[in-house]
């Protein structure tokens, strides 16, 4: 018993379980500070890797047949290779470099989720807690900024407009949507703490609803629908979240192909101004894919968005196309054509495989249920290819997930005598 408690209380163990609660408490200073931060700091979990074990593990982890990750790195590749060809093409010079950051992002990322793996259970718990307090802190500290009308933003440098200081908390406060439910579970599961959990959730609902991007409180709503649901329905609700998403690579484009903004408008004349902006943008997407099936190449939407081919709505003249159009499916189609929707399809049923073999119990699927729908929101309304802090987010709360799963991680193989 004496070498077991030796064991997990080694200084190595208490670095690598610092280490998640250093990651996510600075996440959740980022969320109000800069979400933009949320990638590089997705570096932080390799440092806790046991690079021992990984080494030794490596002749089994090379010769494992793992359907998932050959199809996420396929996908990975595809959609890394296909970016540095379009640049040749692309409208705006000098985008070949998007290929490098992503090609950092699509290998690091998967890193850091299997650092899991290689954590001790005492030091897995007190990554677990970690997630569950910072996410409360981070709920706490976008919800003072929504009272405050950004107190602490607007007191710090560089000066800021407030309009761009909500934008950026907005974007905060996505990642906070995405880790209630992994930090619900935890408090549940693991903290003993369930109504804790749900109040976390129901703070959660200030930020989404008081700074500028609707979309987080659609998100939150369609989050809690999908765990309700897959609480009482199990696995197939998480499938069905990933058949949709699937069909969305095919049907948007073709549903944008074919959409008339002005009749859909006249359809749903008291929409908000952003909702009925946004036909007017997938409208334009639509034509825009259909002239470019191989796309227009990296960063093509950006390039069309100026000069602006505004559109009248209200009285106030709004762009058929800022920057992106607010849809990844779109995105996607608009810049890398067929070939990066096929990465795109790639992805999504890489995730799917590995969400339905994550699915061990209802909780699990509930909790995974929720963040694939939130997810399939953001997707629909507002995501754009080349945030990459977009992505980072996925994998953030993907390990979130992972830690608030009460199933034992795998051992990592180790040589004998070691």
């Amino acid at each position: 018993m004496a070498q077991v408690e030796a064991f997990l209380y080694s200084p190595s163990e208490v670095r690598r379980g610092a280490t998640y609660t250093v990651f996510f408490w600075m996440l959740a200073v980022a969320a109000v500070l800069g979400h933009r931060a949320y990638a590089p700091i997705l570096l932080a979990p390799l440092a806790a890797i046991d690079w021992r074990h990984a080494y030794y593990a490596r002749r089994a982890t090379f010769r494992a047949f793992d359907l998932r990750w050959m199809i996420y790195y396929a996908s990975a590749g595809l959609f890394i290779a296909y970016a540095a060809l379009s640049a040749a093409w692309s409208p705006l010079p000098g985008k070949v470099t998007w290929a490098a950051t992503f090609a950092a992002c699509f290998l690091i990322a998967p890193l850091s989720l299997h650092s899991v793996h290689y954590l001790s259970p005492a030091a897995r718990g007190r990554a677990a807690a970690a997630v569950a307090w910072a996410s409360l802190a981070m709920a706490a500290l976008l919800t003072f900024e929504a009272a405050t009308d950004a107190a602490i933003r607007q007191a710090l440098p560089p000066p800021e407009t407030k309009v761009r200081d909500f934008i950026s908390l907005g974007r905060g406060s996505l990642l906070l949507v995405l880790l209630v439910w992994p930090a619900r579970r935890i408090f549940a599961d693991r903290l003993r703490r369930p109504l804790l959990g749900w109040a976390l959730v129901g703070l959660a609902i200030i930020p989404a609803l008081k700074f500028s991007i609707a979309t987080n409180a659609v998100m939150l709503a369609a989050g809690l629908i999908a765990y309700l649901i897959a609480r009482g329905v199990g696995k197939p609700v998480v499938s069905a979240i990933f058949a949709i998403a699937a069909a969305a690579v095919v049907a948007t484009p073709l549903a944008a192909m074919a959409l008339d903004a002005d009749a859909a408008r006249a359809a749903f004349p008291s929409a908000p101004d952003s909702w009925l902006q946004r036909l007017y943008i997938w409208e334009r997407a639509g034509d825009e894919i259909a002239r470019h099936p191989f796309g227009g190449g990296v960063e093509f939407a950006r390039a069309i968005s100026r000069p602006i081919e505004p559109v009248q709505i209200n009285g106030v003249p709004l762009n058929t196309m800022p920057l992106h159009p607010h849809n990844l499916f779109l995105h996607v189609w608009m810049d890398l054509g067929i070939v990066g929707a096929l990465s795109l399809l790639g992805f999504i049923v890489a995730a799917w495989r590995a969400s339905l073999r994550a699915c061990e119990s209802r909780e699990d699927a509930a909790t995974i249920a929720a963040l694939a729908a939130a997810l399939l929101v953001t997707a629909m309304t507002e995501w754009s290819v080349w945030q990459v802090w977009r992505f980072a987010a996925v994998w953030i709360a993907a390990i979130a997930v992972r830690l608030a799963s009460t199933s034992p991680a795998p051992p990592a193989p180790v040589r004998p005598g070691l």
